[in-house]
């Protein structure tokens, strides 16, 4: 048998009267999920909480991590890439996540995945290194800063070249605007806050400079920074 997913309309989905997103005052793992109600003019608060505030939320939620997602007083809702997509459709007409473009857009979304993925190493060695076989403060010893700096040098020298040419190679593909055409999607709401990671100097033995090696992309960040609802977020 062959099985069909209802597409919903805005006439399906009637948008909720209350949206709280909770993470913490940096862009990470939410900023992809408030950069989309951003962009499709969804009203929400944005909770953002001191890491003080962490060790008595934790226990609170589902998994034990954020962001979390309150829609209405109901119970949290957790991991960011359902909320991107579920924010994606609360407003059909905005574009965000287009049923004529899934396809193209799941495709993007996978990528970008792919390029956290081999860079992930690199990060949380310096964050937990005990994920990788080292003890506690490890990043802080002489061999541990060697490591991650030899770790993200690698990945700047080899991988973020090839994954910058995989991502100039889909936005030309899609007429050269963004990810998956002339109008933003999700799948840019999840790219550009990665990429500005590298953009902004935010991790070290990382040049600041390192993405004018790339100017397609720069253009692409720049494009999607001058969009009206983005305009001055990150000045």
């Amino acid at each position: 048998f062959c099985h069909t997913l209802p597409l919903l309309s805005a006439a399906d989905m009637s948008l909720p009267t209350a949206i709280k997103l909770t993470y913490f005052d940096i862009e990470g793992a939410a900023e992809p999920v408030r950069l989309a109600f951003a962009l499709a003019h969804i009203p929400y608060e944005d909770d953002r909480i001191k890491f003080p505030q962490w060790p008595d939320l934790k226990p609170t939620t589902p998994f034990g991590q954020v962001p979390v997602l309150t829609i209405d007083g109901g119970p949290m809702k957790t991991q960011s890439g359902a909320m991107l997509r579920w924010v994606g459709l609360l407003d059909p007409s905005k574009g965000l996540y287009p049923a004529d473009r899934m396809y193209c857009v799941e495709e993007a979304l996978g990528l970008v995945e792919d390029i956290k993925r081999e860079w992930s190493p690199c990060l949380y060695m310096g964050m937990k290194p005990h994920v990788f076989g080292y003890e506690e403060g490890f990043a802080k010893t002489e061999e541990g800063k060697k490591t991650i700096e030899s770790l993200r040098t690698k990945f700047m020298d080899a991988e973020l070249p090839r994954y910058m040419g995989y991502l100039e190679g889909v936005i030309e593909k899609n007429g050269g605007g963004f990810l998956c055409g002339g109008k933003p999607t999700i799948a840019d709401c999840a790219a550009v806050p990665f990429l500005r990671g590298f953009a902004v100097g935010r991790y070290e033995y990382v040049e600041k400079d390192c993405m004018e090696k790339f100017p397609k992309i720069v253009e692409y960040m720049e494009r999607f920074y001058a969009l009206p609802e983005i305009k001055g977020r990150y000045e």
